[in-house]
C-alpha cells in the first residue's frame, strides 16, 4: 500500500482507504465524492446497502462486482 505525506502532521501515513484516504498518525481523513466527483444515485451495494456502486466498484465498502 503506498503511503503519501499527510496534510495536517506531515508523516508518511496517509494511507488509501475504499472511500479516500486516511491517516493512522493523527486521523486526518479526505473523502472521494461518488462517481468520481460527477455525483448521481448509483445502484445499491448488496454488502453495505448504500446507493454507491458506479461502473460496477461500490465507492463506500470497495466492493467489487463482475458483470
Amino acid at each position: 500500500m503506498p503511503r503519501n505525506k499527510c496534510p495536517k502532521c506531515g508523516e508518511l501515513t496517509f494511507h488509501e482507504t475504499p472511500s479516500g484516504r486516511e491517516c493512522t498518525k493523527c486521523g486526518c481523513k479526505m473523502t472521494v465524492p461518488p462517481n468520481g466527483g460527477k455525483g448521481g444515485r448509483g445502484k445499491r451495494c448488496t454488502n453495505c446497502r448504500r446507493l454507491t456502486v458506479f461502473n460496477n466498484k461500490c465507492t463506500s465498502c470497495g466492493a467489487t462486482y463482475t458483470p
